[in-house]
C-alpha cells in the first residue's frame, strides 16, 4: 500500500512538470519568433539601404544633359545620349550581378510611365525599347515623380517578375524638378533567401534550446516512470503472488510444483487429500517417483526428461498410477507443462479412478448390448424370412384362388353368383394388397438413412410413369434430403396418384421454399381435380386408400423416420398441393455455383 501512495504522490509532480514545460516552450517559441522577426526587419531594412546607396552613386554619374536630351521615342536608339546612358547602365549591372534590371524611366504630361533607357540588350526578350509604357507603375513609383524623394517598394510584381527596386529620381539641376527615375531591380527570391539566411542563426537556437528542453524533460520523465514502473511491478508481484496462492490452492484439484531434481518443491491441500501426505513429507524434499506405480515409472521419468530438453517432444497430459501413503492404487489424469524461464514444472493430477471403474462397467454393458442387438438381429432377420417365404405361399395361394374364381365366373350361367363371385373376387385382391403392403412395412427403418439428391429422384421415377401429357417441372436447384433409402416411394407414389386421379392434370410442379425460425417445405403441385376438404387427412390413414391401397399412409412413415412432416393444403378443384416440412439438418445444398 505504501507503494501504490508513492505512486499517488508522484503523479501530481509529473502533472506540474509538464505546466512548466508547456509554459518554457510558449517562452522559447515566442521569444525565437521575437529575435527572428527583429533579425528578419534589420536585414530587410540592411537591404534596402544598400540597394538604395548603390543607386544613388549610379545616378551621381548619369548626366542630366544627357537624359534631358532624349525623347522616350524610338528616335533615341540612334542619339548617342541614349547610347552613352544605356553603356553605363549595361556596365554598372555586370559589375553588380545581385542587380537584375537598371533603368530610367521618364513620365508624360498624362501621367504615364514610360522607359527612357534600361540595362538590357536589344536582343534580350526582356530588353524594353524607348519609349515603351511602363503599364505596372505603382503608387510609390509615381510619387517619386511627383515628391521627388527616393524609396524602396516591394516586392511587387510586374510583366517580368517579383522584385525589390530602389528608385531614386533624376532632378534637372537648374530647375530642380524631376525629370527621370533611376530603378534598381533585385530578384525578390534572392532577396527573401539572404533575410532567411541572416534569420537562420536565431532559429536554430530557439530550435536547440527547445530540443534540450524537451531531451532534459524526457529523461526526468523517463526516470520517473521507470521508478513508478519498478514501484508497480514489485506491488504487481506480490499481488501475482499473493492470487497465485490463492488459486493453487483454491483450484479443486491436486496441484504439484516439480523441480529438476524431481523433488516437490511445492504442493497444495487437495494433494494432501488426494495421497494422504502432509506437508511435513514435502519439506523433507520428497521425490515424486516415490508414489508411482512401478509399471508407469520409467515412461513417466523419461517424460519429464524431455520435457526439459525438448520440450515440444513431451506430452502434456497423460494417464498414470499413483500410490497413495496407505498403500492404495489411484488411477490419476496428469496435466503437466514448464513454468517460464524456469526448470521447474507445474502438474494437476485429477482422481479419474471413479470414472475408469465406469468405464469398464460400460464396455461390460456395451458388449452385453452388442450381444443382445446380435441376438435380435439374427432373430429379426429368421422372423424377415419367415415372413418373406410364408407372405410368398399366401400371395401363391391368393393367385390359385383368384384363377379358379375367374373360372368359375366364367362356367356360371346364373347372374346372382356372378355378383358373388366378383364381390370374393374383390375380397382376394384386397388380401393381396394388403399382404403386399406388409413387405413394404417391413422394409421401412430397415437401413440407415442417407442423403438423396432429390431432383434426380424425381426425374427417375416420373421416367416409370407414363407422363407425356402432362409438364414436369422441379425447381429445387441442388437441394439434397437426408431419408430412409425408401424416400422414392414418396416421390413415385405422387406422381402415380396424380395421374390415376387427377383427371384433367395437365401440370405438375415441385419446388421449395425456406421457413421462418430454420427447415424448408418442399412442394408438390398439380391443377388437376384436387383433394376434397373431407378427405385431406383421411387419406394418409391406413384405412383409406384407393387402387394401391397404404401409398400415402406408408409415405408419412418414411418421412416421419427422419423428422419430416406431410401434409394436403390444396384447394379443391384447383389442383392438389402436398407440402413435406423439412427440419433444420435433414437438408442441405450441394455443388451450387
Amino acid at each position: 500500500m505504501i507503494q501504490y501512495g508513492e505512486i499517488t504522490v508522484g503523479l501530481p509532480i509529473i502533472r506540474n512538470l509538464k505546466r512548466w514545460l508547456i509554459i518554457a516552450v510558449i517562452v522559447i517559441v515566442v521569444s525565437g519568433l521575437a529575435l527572428t522577426l527583429w533579425t528578419v526587419q534589420q536585414e530587410d531594412n540592411l537591404q534596402r539601404s544598400d540597394l538604395l546607396t548603390k543607386t544613388h552613386l549610379l545616378q551621381a554619374d548619369i548626366s542630366t544633359a544627357y537624359v534631358k536630351g532624349l525623347t522616350g521615342s524610338d528616335s533615341d536608339i540612334g542619339s548617342p545620349y541614349y547610347q552613352i546612358l544605356k553603356n553605363q547602365l549595361i556596365e554598372t549591372r555586370s559589375e553588380d550581378p545581385e542587380i537584375r534590371f537598371l533603368y530610367l524611366m521618364g513620365q508624360r504630361s498624362d501621367g504615364t510611365v514610360f522607359f527612357y533607357v534600361d540595362s538590357e540588350p536589344p536582343e534580350s526578350p526582356d530588353y524594353s525599347p524607348p519609349g515603351e509604357v511602363y503599364s505596372e507603375a505603382s503608387v510609390t513609383l509615381l510619387n517619386a515623380f511627383s515628391s521627388g524623394k527616393d524609396t524602396t517598394e516591394g516586392p511587387t510584381t510586374d510583366r517580368w517578375g517579383t522584385w525589390v527596386s530602389s528608385i531614386v529620381p533624376v532632378t534637372d539641376t537648374t530647375t530642380g524638378q524631376v525629370i527621370a527615375v533611376l530603378g534598381a531591380d533585385v530578384n525578390a527570391r534572392n532577396w527573401n533567401i539572404e533575410i532567411f539566411k541572416a534569420s537562420t542563426p536565431s532559429l536554430i537556437v530557439t530550435l536547440l534550446l527547445v530540443l534540450f528542453l524537451l531531451i532534459f524533460v524526457y529523461f526526468q520523465q523517463r526516470n520517473d516512470r521507470e521508478r513508478q514502473i519498478l514501484t508497480e511491478s514489485e506491488a504487481t508481484i506480490r499481488e501475482s503472488e499473493s492470487r497465485y496462492r490463492t488459486v493453487f490452492e483454491n483450484t479443486g484439484t491436486a496441484m504439484l510444483v516439480i523441480e529438476e531434481d524431481t523433488t516437490i518443491s511445492f504442493a497444495n491441500k487437495e494433494f494432501f487429500k488426494l495421497t494422504g501426505y502432509s506437508q511435513e513429507d514435502i519439506d523433507k524434499g520428497k521425490s515424486w517417483t516415490e508414489f508411482i506405480f512401478k509399471d508407469d515409472l520409467e515412461k513417466m521419468i523419461e517424460q519429464h526428461r524431455t520435457r526439459r530438453e525438448e520440450p515440444e517432444k513431451a506430452l502434456k497430459q497423460y494417464e498414470f498410477r499413483l500410490i497413495t501413503k496407505s498403500g492404495g492404487i489411484r488411477n490419476i489424469l496428469l496435466t503437466i507443462d514448464m513454468l517460464p524461464k524456469s526448470k521447474r514444472s507445474v502438474a494437476s493430477l485429477i482422481d479419474i479412478t471413479d470414472q475408469k471403474v465406469t468405464e469398464t462397467l460400460l464396455e461390460q454393458y456395451a458388449s452385453e448390448v452388442t450381444r443382445y442387438a446380435d441376438t435380435i438381429r439374427q432373430t429379426n432377420d429368421k422372423l424377415n424370412l419367415l415372413s418373406s417365404v410364408t407372405r410368398h405361399d399366401i400371395l401363391n395361394q391368393i393367385t390359385v384362388i383368384l384363377g379358379y374364381l375367374e373360372l368359375t365366373k366364367m362356367t356360371s350361367d346364373q347372374p346372382s353368383n356372378q355378383e358373388f363371385i366378383d364381390k370374393e373376387i374383390q375380397a382376394a385382391q384386397n388380401i393381396k394388397t394388403q399382404i403386399m403392403f406388409t413387405k413394404d412395412y417391413q422394409d421401412i427403418g430397415a437401413q440407415s438413412p442417407q442423403w438423396f439428391d432429390i431432383k434426380n429422384l424425381i426425374v427417375a421415377n416420373a421416367a416409370r410413369l407414363p407422363l407425356s401429357t402432362v409438364k414436369l417441372s422441379v425447381h429445387l436447384d441442388n437441394l439434397e434430403l437426408y431419408a430412409d433409402p425408401m424416400l422414392e416411394k414418396v416421390f413415385y407414389t405422387l406422381l402415380e396418384n396424380a395421374l390415376r386421379h387427377g383427371k384433367t392434370i395437365t401440370t405438375i410442379e415441385f419446388s421449395y421454399r425456406p421457413l421462418e425460425g430454420g427447415g424448408l417445405m418442399v412442394t408438390y403441385q398439380d391443377n388437376g381435380e384436387g383433394i376434397p376438404a373431407e378427405y385431406k387427412e383421411a387419406i394418409f390413414e391406413r384405412k383409406y386408400f384407393k387402387h394401391t391401397g397404404f401409398g400415402l399412409f406408408l409415405s408419412r412413415t418414411i418421412l416421419g423416420i427422419t423428422g419430416m412432416t406431410i401434409r394436403e393444403n390444396g384447394e379443391p378443384g384447383k389442383g392438389a398441393r402436398f407440402e413435406i416440412m423439412v427440419p433444420e439438418g435433414t437438408f442441405r445444398f450441394t455443388n451450387i455455383k
